[in-house]
């Protein structure tokens, strides 16, 4: 498991990167990959899954809450190379894993309160 966390760590830092280096087609291309290979989902059903389905589906998959974490953070990048009418619905997935790391997994962290914090910001200002 430990070898995986790093694996997709260093993931996460290479899709980052690529967007910083304005790759935005490349980013979302290994996105689309992690999101497939690791997470068992896709764009699409992650945008037309109702929120209370996509909860269940991750409580089924049985991830551990690093796994989670990891999720968030690869979602939260796929907001930033998505249109503006797919980025709220990203954003509010995000919000959803923040939520269960916190009820289910006990787990707070400073960076995910601070993100979610940014995060609903932007909503209350989208239309």
């Amino acid at each position: 498991m430990t070898a995986q966390m790093q694996q997709l760590s260093h993931t996460l830092a290479k899709v980052k990167r690529l967007i910083l280096e304005k790759e935005a087609v490349e980013a979302k291309s290994v996105l689309q990959a992690v999101l497939g290979e690791y997470f068992g989902t896709n764009i699409t059903d992650l945008l037309e899954t109702p929120a209370n389905v996509f909860i269940q589906q991750f409580k089924r998959q049985d991830f551990k809450a690093e796994e989670l974490g990891l999720l968030a953070d690869f979602l939260d990048e796929l907001a930033a190379v998505s249109e503006d009418r797919d980025r709220r619905t990203i954003w509010e997935k995000v919000l959803l894993i923040y939520e269960i790391l916190e009820r289910d997994y006990k787990v707070v962290s400073f960076t995910h309160i601070a993100r979610k914090s940014d995060i609903l910001a932007r909503l209350g200002e989208a239309p």
